[in-house]
């Protein structure tokens, strides 16, 4: 690696995180190794956020195993997505948002970009929400509001050193903190919780359908910006199937059931996650309520570094190649706009589940149809789109149509199946929605991408760059070229 020292590595981090389109591509030289990103992904797909989830599958009337199991299902959905778009990363070495100027145009590339801003700052929102809960059920602080806004605005500092950044405050503290504290949750739980409650519904009957609650746990690890951190990986399908399994387990499996055991053994009422948190420390952390608060925060901060990356590389497409603009300049408007997320995030319930639900389908949906554009397309029509070099935002072509009408044909969907399109009452019984709201966007593009394919205007509406478009017939290369 040409950058060998830890200062260093932070220090390159702060100048540009490889986030523009004048220094967008992660040289092989530069990326990581598997250890990497096993540490960052036991923490991005680990966490309070996981509690909760199992917190709340507990309250819906969920058994242990029944939790688990969704959980479970709900990470081999992911990874039916994940892989392939950690493999659209470490190709192009590219992060999310830049990959868009180059497949949806100028128009789908901000509208893209928002999406990132607003479902990473919406995540956000609900950690330091959460977090805020949390001090208040150890502390009894109140102030939640208050809390939360300060922590958002302050939660920024680790990626003022971009990738590296986040990745050292993973490896080194967070990770091997969370897989001791809640293997003994769960092992010592497994001891004095009787086995037939274990495998009991908690209040006899289930709230919440399977099939939902498997949906809910795709929108929990769903990040949708997967290029950004496997642009640092090596361009290999399956190299990322490791460190993708470990966390899970983590994530998915450990800390589900350790928030379902949280709500179990708990006094405090149902949807009562501070109490619960105070209940569980007594139980798992000797009750040093000062500990609890050190493992939340820093839970909590790990896991919005992975927020606020997202933020800052949809921030970075639309500013980055401004005059004097740097990398941190957009850290601070990032954290302006966390704050102002924070500030107006609902009740920490309903924000989980609306959150989660448009985690699922929105970003994804358009990772989908990027990924067809790439791997698919070249196989089935004759599109074949090089997204190297990246295109200023002058040379981006105006937009990509069919990309654009089957992301937002998905993502209607989407919300139209979770319930969350604005004056919905219920949802309808649909299945892994989620699932669904992908295979939309990907069978939807290919079939418009395929029909405009053959007309005279092929390279125009499908946003083809304008060094693309200047040449004689860019989409004419035969099949399998």
């Amino acid at each position: 690696m040409p950058v060998t020292s830890s200062g260093g590595e932070l220090g390159k981090g702060l100048l540009h995180d490889y986030s523009t389109s004048r220094a967008g591509i992660v040289p092989l030289g530069e990326r990581r190794s598997r250890y990497h990103f096993v540490a960052l992904w036991i923490t991005l797909a680990a966490g309070f956020t996981y509690l909760f989830l199992g917190f709340q599958y507990h309250d819906a009337g969920f058994s242990l195993g029944r939790s688990v199991a969704a959980g479970g299902l709900g990470a081999l959905c992911y990874l039916v997505y994940a892989l392939p778009a950690a493999y659209l990363g470490s190709r192009t070495g590219q992060t999310h948002a830049l990959l868009t100027r180059s497949i949806f145009g100028r128009i789908g590339s901000a509208l893209v970009s928002l999406l990132l801003v607003c479902v990473a700052a919406g995540w956000t929102a609900f950690a330091f929400n959460l977090l805020a809960t949390l001090y208040d059920g150890l502390f009894g602080w109140g102030s939640i509001v208050l809390i939360s806004v300060v922590l958002a605005v302050l939660g920024i500092a680790n990626n003022l050193f971009g990738f590296t950044g986040i990745t050292a405050f993973a490896r080194y503290l967070v990770a091997p903190l969370i897989i001791v504290w809640m293997l003994y949750l769960v092992i010592k739980g497994l001891v004095d919780i009787p086995a037939d409650v274990l495998r009991a519904s908690p209040h006899g009957s289930t709230t919440l359908p399977f099939l939902t609650g498997v949906g809910l746990a795709i929108g929990s690890v769903m990040w949708g910006n997967e290029p950004d951190t496997w642009r640092y990986g090596q361009p290999r399908f399956l190299w990322p199937l490791l460190p993708f399994v470990i966390a899970f387990a983590v994530g998915l499996v450990l800390f589900v059931a350790g928030g379902w055991m949280m709500a179990e053994l708990s006094t405090a009422g149902p949807f009562d996650f501070g109490p619960a948190f105070h209940y569980t420390v007594e139980y798992s952390l000797f009750g040093a309520l000062w500990l609890g608060a050190v493992v939340a925060t820093v839970l909590q901060v790990a896991i919005n570094d992975g927020n606020y990356y997202e933020m800052i590389n949809g921030g970075q497409n639309v500013l980055g190649q401004l005059r004097g603009w740097r990398r941190w300049h957009t850290c601070l408007v990032t954290a302006a706009i966390a704050a102002v997320f924070t500030w107006w995030f609902p009740h920490l319930e309903n924000g989980f589940f609306t959150v989660a639900g448009w985690s699922s389908i929105a970003l994804p949906s358009t990772t989908v149809v990027m990924c067809v554009d790439q791997f698919l397309l070249p196989r089935l029509t004759r599109v074949r789109r090089p997204v190297d070099p990246i295109p200023s935002w002058r040379g981006a072509g105006i937009a990509n149509w069919p990309g654009i009408v089957a992301v937002l044909g998905a993502v209607a969907f989407g919300g139209w199946g979770l319930g969350l399109l604005p004056g919905q009452v219920s949802a309808p019984a649909l299945g892994i929605v989620p699932l669904e709201a992908w295979l939309i966007a990907g069978v939807l593009y290919a079939g418009l991408a395929a029909i405009t394919a053959g007309g005279s205007r092929a390279a125009g509406l499908l946003g083809f760059a304008r060094h693309l478009r200047e040449e004689q017939n860019p989409v004419a290369e035969p099949k399998g070229a």
